[in-house]
């Protein structure tokens, strides 16, 4: 495997490190919140089909982070640095829960940047997440605010677990406008209520939604054969149309 390592400086000089697996047209592999780069290492096996970049996003795995507070704005803008660096004009697109919801937030702002887009377990606001999952977040919200001056892990871990409670700004009449391509997968015990991945179905004319039977949130980790085969029959498609 040709694995090629990089590390891109930021305006405000973050370094966001990312990695380049393969061949073919591109496509870009954003992870969850508390993630890293690491979690699609069973996604590797998709650079025989796709150049694959998969980027530790600010803060996370081995990339830096000087911002005073992480923001969806902000990894979007560090993610089009990305693409105009390396020259992308198109590419496809895959986010996995905080990451699906930059990959949201990118294709809004960006749509002409997209080949196709998949969206794993994406949600606009918290209140998107299962009433078991809200209530364990905020449980962990208040324990890492009260503990976060104690140590130095949870000061870091508590800067960018505030994501998991910020709201996705969404354009419904201009997503309806999208003519690219849309995956939208979730697993049946997903946290992210599946009235959500219905709605964005929904929105998007060109999509398609897939529930996995017996499969949480992590997707990709919990069945990666039936996850890499959904996602390249996908592509698929959408390289041979």
């Amino acid at each position: 495997m040709n694995k090629r390592i990089h590390h891109l400086l930021m305006t405000d000089g973050t370094k966001i490190y990312y990695e380049k697996i393969g061949h073919g047209e591109p496509l870009v592999l954003l992870h969850g919140n508390g993630g890293s780069s690491r979690y699609f290492s069973y996604q590797h096996k998709l650079s025989q089909h796709f150049e694959l970049y998969i980027i530790d996003v600010r803060g996370r795995g081995q990339s830096t982070d000087n911002s005073r507070i992480i923001t969806y704005d902000l990894m979007t803008q560090d993610l089009l640095t990305i693409l105009n660096h390396e020259q992308l004009n198109k590419i496809h697109l895959l986010g996995f829960s905080d990451g699906a919801n930059l990959a949201l937030l990118f294709a809004q702002k960006y749509p002409e940047r997209i080949k196709s887009l998949i969206l794993n377990a994406a949600n606009q606001r918290f209140q998107d997440l299962t009433k078991e999952t809200q209530e364990r977040f905020t449980w962990s919200q208040k324990i890492m605010y009260y503990l976060k001056d104690f140590h130095p892990f949870l000061k870091k871990r508590h800067h960018y677990f505030n994501l998991a409670f910020a709201n996705i700004p969404i354009d419904e009449e201009k997503i309806k406008s999208f003519t690219f391509p849309v995956l939208i997968l979730v697993g049946e015990n997903d946290i992210v209520d599946l009235n959500f991945s219905k709605k964005l179905a929904h929105l998007f004319k060109n999509s398609t939604l897939i529930v996995e039977p017996n499969v949480g949130h992590m997707f990709a980790r919990q069945k990666p054969k039936k996850y890499n085969q959904y996602v390249l029959n996908f592509l698929n498609k959408v390289t041979n149309n």
